[in-house]
């Protein structure tokens, strides 16, 4: 059942979302600000395998935050120039509230905030991650990291990997087109091949339904905003 949160509660269960993550932490907040305890919990969730997303607003160019993030391998940072949201979870939990992300160590501000948790309120707990996962797809990854060393070594050799398995499968990341379901690379940014891409780019309803799951090829009901069946989309996380 979800629960009420106060200032207090809010920073209190959002620093446990991102103790207990174990696979996916995402963090949807219009300011970019990273605290010193903010940045601690992060790279312990980053030594712990922790695949997280981070979505901010407002200010694009923040070079003295984005710095402090630049050593993670394991997180990707994204911007929205419209986000006004602020929600947090990680694979069993979420919250949604008025509380920046900057603010969260601070307890300084009145703030609100309802925690839900996955095997309770599993129904608004998916309503709320699809909703991130459609400004995650409009939204402009902001790259942190640039190959170098070891780092480059290990592309071209992922790289030489990728072009063996080319040769042996014939299509390299292996997706379908969301609406006529032709063979297409996966890329849940780009769910259409060419010929559909141009009359869905007529309208740019970025919602508007289609047939197939971008990942599987079955049928499904699917969009630009969210190319996924359900099945697929949890299979990633």
């Amino acid at each position: 059942m979800a629960k009420f949160l106060t200032t207090k509660g809010t920073s209190y269960h959002l620093e446990q979302i991102i103790k207990n993550a174990k696979k996916e932490l995402v963090l949807v907040s219009p300011y970019l600000s990273i605290s010193k305890n903010l940045l601690e919990r992060l790279h312990d969730a980053e030594d712990r395998g922790v695949e997280m997303t981070l979505i901010y607003g407002k200010e694009k160019d923040k070079p003295e935050e984005t710095q402090k993030l630049q050593d993670m391998q394991r997180l990707s940072l994204y911007y929205h120039q419209e986000l006004h949201a602020k929600c947090f979870y990680n694979e069993n939990e979420l919250i949604i509230t008025s509380m920046n992300l900057h603010q969260f160590s601070e307890k300084t501000n009145r703030e609100m905030g309802v925690l839900l948790k996955k095997d309770e309120d599993s129904n608004i707990y998916d309503e709320a991650v699809g909703e991130v996962q459609s400004i995650l797809s409009s939204a402009e990854e902001i790259k942190l990291r640039s190959p170098s060393g070891l780092a480059a070594a290990g592309k071209a050799v992922l790289g030489l990997v990728g072009a063996f398995a080319d040769s042996i499968t014939g299509v390299p990341n292996k997706g379908y087109c969301i609406k006529c379901a032709q063979v297409i690379e996966l890329d849940s940014k780009r769910p259409y091949c060419a010929e559909c891409y141009i009359k869905w780019a007529e309208y740019k309803k970025r919602t508007y339904p289609e047939k197939f799951c971008h990942q599987c090829g079955k049928a499904n009901k699917s969009s630009m905003a969210q190319p996924l069946c359900r099945a697929c989309y949890e299979k990633r996380r």
